[in-house]
């Protein structure tokens, strides 16, 4: 029976770029090695630093995961039944997918993948952080191979692919990002959500086949984590590079949040988004830099960008750097007539405050 199901596995094996073998105790292994993406071994430390990878991240010592699971949510009843690691092997990127046939080649599985784990000191992942990874060590834990379990460093991929892409994409799925950003689109892809399914039917049927789609997904997902590394390292490395204000704007804030003066420069380049232009206002204003403050906030009321809000900065400007009340005060009408009704008094005892000060003196031009 053995020698049966070892040659459908092999009838139904992938092509030369990958090998497939039955391992003790049933588990399937598949290994396939390519060449890495271009970049990837020479990763620019400044963009590492600025994505949050630490300081000694060595891409040749980290390790891109992912998994497939019989559920979504988490939760005990929830495992691993396909994760997928890839690493760096001289110039080659080698992804192990290790497969279980049932339930009972979990604990081989986990052998296995805590043997990689221990050569390795970072996992490059994407959603990792909240879900694979935590579900990973949950399941060591409850097969009581927990000292197989090694605690590795965490680059998780969503949240920087978030704060570069969300306000341009608003979906940061990673089929987005694949199709997007990456110009990589998937023909006949299996949705992920489709996978315990998958699983379930094959446990029923016997039919390894139908977790032919579920491993080709996850192999796809894996080599996109390498790539998508190279893009956000090298973008966020030289981001005068990003074609979309959208995408310079958030590198901008990504960079205002580490304290980079670089950040300026960007929502300079970003002015039509509003927010850029705002941000940039801000960034003069706590310089000093009070005429550039001043001229960013005239070019928004141009624009008409952000309502009443620059009217509202204006004003201030007027009446505290200036002391022009005149001008001050007219600018504040304008936001009066613009404005929420929530802010309505507070700009009202503003412009009386105003109309005083022109009574008992000032600039009046």
């Amino acid at each position: 029976m053995a020698s049966g199901l070892r040659a459908k596995l092999q009838a139904i094996a992938p092509g030369p770029a990958a090998r497939m073998r039955l391992a003790e105790g049933g588990l399937v292994v598949r290994t396939d090695r390519r060449k890495a993406p271009p970049g990837l071994l020479a990763l620019p430390r400044r963009g590492l630093a600025r994505l949050g990878a630490g300081e000694a991240f060595d891409v040749r010592r980290c390790l891109f995961l992912d998994t497939e699971t019989t559920g979504l949510s988490g939760g005990a009843g929830t495992l691993a039944f396909l994760v997928g690691a890839a690493y760096v092997d001289g110039e080659d990127l080698v992804t192990e997918q290790y497969v279980l046939r049932d339930y009972g080649d979990e604990p081989e599985m986990l052998l296995r993948l805590g043997a990689l784990l221990a050569r390795f000191d970072t996992a490059v992942t994407f959603n990792g952080k909240t879900f694979d990874m935590p579900l990973l060590e949950s399941r060591y834990t409850l097969c009581r191979l927990r000292g197989h379990w090694r605690e590795l460093e965490q680059l998780d991929l969503l949240y920087p692919a978030r704060r570069v892409w969300k306000l341009r994409l608003q979906s940061c799925r990673l089929a987005n990002l694949e199709e997007r950003v990456l110009g990589v689109r998937r023909e006949n892809d299996l949705p992920g959500s489709e996978a315990p399914e998958r699983f379930f039917r094959y446990l029923q049927s016997g039919d390894f086949s139908l977790l032919e789609d579920v491993i080709a997904h996850n192999l796809q997902d894996v080599l996109t984590l390498s790539t998508l590394l190279t893009r956000l390292a090298r973008l966020l490395d030289q981001p005068m590079t990003a074609r979309d204000s959208r995408d310079l704007y958030s590198i901008g804030r990504v960079l205002e949040k580490q304290g980079d003066a670089q950040a300026t420069e960007l929502y300079a380049l970003s002015r039509d988004v509003p927010e850029g232009s705002f941000r940039l206002y801000t960034l003069y204003r706590r310089a000093g830099e009070w005429d550039r403050a001043r001229a960013v906030l005239e070019a928004m009321v141009r624009k008409n960008q952000m309502g009443y809000l620059p009217h509202v900065e204006l004003a201030k400007i007027y009446e505290h750097r200036e002391h022009n009340y005149r001008r001050a005060a007219l600018y504040t009408k304008i936001a009066l007539a613009m404005c929420d009704e929530r802010d309505k008094a507070a700009l009202e005892r503003r412009l009386a405050r105003l109309e005083r000060k022109q009574t008992g003196g000032g600039k009046q031009s």
